[in-house]
């Protein structure tokens, strides 16, 4: 070292620290493909040491429960960071958990829609610490979610989940893991031979590709045709003449503002509550609502959400009466572990911050691929805002097999947003900040779904 000098130096070790501070803070993006992966290959030998478990038995009995979920004022909203955890003053339509109970003598499994952002994690925990109390295994449990950006938060721990869910409340989680087993546990007293039948109609006006809407994006022609547009429902029959509607519709629940201080289901709340004015009992499940958002000509307002959840039960209703309904005999649920990749948590095209800065901020959660059959229905669950141009493929399988499927997101997991490889390069909020575990994300999991689903497959 040069005495006379000593500000060279200074420096010079300002320099290096930095250098040094850099790699361990970044790491080069990695495009092995998903095949050649050690995540890969441990989820395919996941899939196979735990099959969906399928059982044809008696008739398939039905049961279902409400129980009301509404905290007290106070409680942050769930959904836009920009809230910066921002508390509700006032509900104008309160949540709830719906839940269907299933039954053919030889297994049971439940299908729990819950009127939140998403299904949490710390919730998930709370349930498998509960679920052998009630004599079941976790896979037999099927967990949705309405998606509403205007429901509670309160229920996650880490950084990055508090900003869109506000500040962490460990009463509030535990209660509402057991407002969760009140309903499972209610919905089991009413099990009664069902008839059953599914129906789908068209709302293609109501739902549009958020992701592709730019006209400078390279994919702007593809923009209606990479859509999920089907609005899915089951109808339930019982013998004493109760009736009851299960839906899943893959469009964003987003159309009121983040700045109002309202407790909301947002369009999901207006569906199911017309619903209920015809039958004994109705749910909403989220469907493929990744990149999907809906459209609507009110503004951000009360009366756009009546406006779609009007026309959506209309449109239900009206496939309603053609409907046909049959007893079943078929049951059948499964999990498979989703193993995943390092983060990769872009900050550029080719580089991403290091996983233990992602993991720091959201944390590391175990994420499923979930699957309920009832008859011959497969409902496949993704641990994502999975995107609705997967549809189409799984759908495609499913008929090929001589079934129906219906994807719901959000799952007890969340592993960001899941869109096509193709659209990985795009410096879009779904691609970029909202794609957390690398280029093949989409292909990964849409293939673990397909087998899974394949598992279903009805054996004469």
């Amino acid at each position: 070292m040069n005495p006379k000098n000593p500000e060279r130096y200074k420096y010079l070790y300002l320099l290096l620290f930095l250098l040094l501070l850099t790699a361990c803070v970044v790491r080069p993006l990695d495009r092995t493909p998903y095949q050649q992966t050690d995540y890969y290959q441990e989820t395919i030998s996941d899939l196979q040491e735990t099959p969906a478990m399928v059982s044809h038995g008696d008739t398939v009995q039905v049961g279902w429960a409400k129980v009301n979920i509404t905290p007290p004022a106070g409680t942050p909203l769930a959904g836009y960071g920009k809230r910066m955890g921002m508390a509700y003053e006032q509900v104008h339509d309160s949540a709830w958990v719906r839940t269907f109970a299933f039954s053919n003598g030889k297994t049971e499994a439940y299908y729990v829609a819950l009127d939140l952002l998403i299904v949490p994690m710390q919730v998930l925990q709370e349930l498998e610490k509960v679920y052998p109390e009630l004599g079941l295994k976790p896979e037999q449990v099927y967990l949705t979610a309405t998606h509403s950006h205007t429901s509670f938060g309160g229920w996650g721990k880490k950084l990055g989940v508090k900003l869109m869910s506000g500040k962490y409340d460990a009463e509030l989680v535990e209660r509402l893991a057991r407002q969760i087993v009140q309903s499972i546990k209610l919905a089991r007293q009413h099990l009664q031979p069902t008839k059953i039948g599914y129906g789908s109609t068209s709302a293609a006006s109501l739902v549009k590709n958020r992701l592709l809407g730019d006209e400078d994006n390279p994919y702007y022609a593809d923009r209606h045709a990479t859509r999920d547009t089907e609005l899915r429902f089951l109808k339930f029959e019982q013998q004493d003449g109760s009736t009851a509607i299960l839906s899943v519709f893959s469009a964003h629940a987003t159309i009121l503002p983040s700045d109002d201080p309202t407790l909301s289901r947002d369009y999901p709340g207006v569906l199911v509550d017309e619903l209920e004015e015809r039958v004994g009992f109705a749910s909403f499940s989220a469907g493929a609502v990744g990149s999907q958002s809906t459209v609507y000509f009110e503004g951000d307002t009360f009366e756009s959400t009546e406006n779609v959840g009007d026309r959506l039960a209309k449109l239900l209703r009206k496939e309603l009466l053609h409907v046909e309904t049959d007893y079943v005999y078929t049951l059948g649920y499964g999990r498979v572990p989703l193993e995943l990749p390092e983060p990769s948590w872009r900050i550029s095209k080719g580089l991403r911050l290091a996983p233990f800065l992602f993991n720091s901020i959201f944390g590391e959660h175990p994420a499923h691929v979930t699957s309920l059959q009832v008859g011959d229905v497969v409902f496949l669950g993704a641990p994502a805002d999975y995107s609705g141009e997967f549809v189409a493929q799984i759908r495609q399988q499913a008929l090929a097999q001589g079934q129906q499927a219906i994807v719901t997101s959000f799952n007890g997991g969340y592993i960001g947003y899941i869109t096509p490889d193709k659209y990985y390069n795009l410096k879009e909020y779904e691609t970029r900040s909202m794609n957390f575990f690398g280029p093949y994300g989409g292909s990964f999991l849409t293939e673990i779904m397909l087998r899974q689903l394949q598992q279903h497959q009805l054996r004469k």
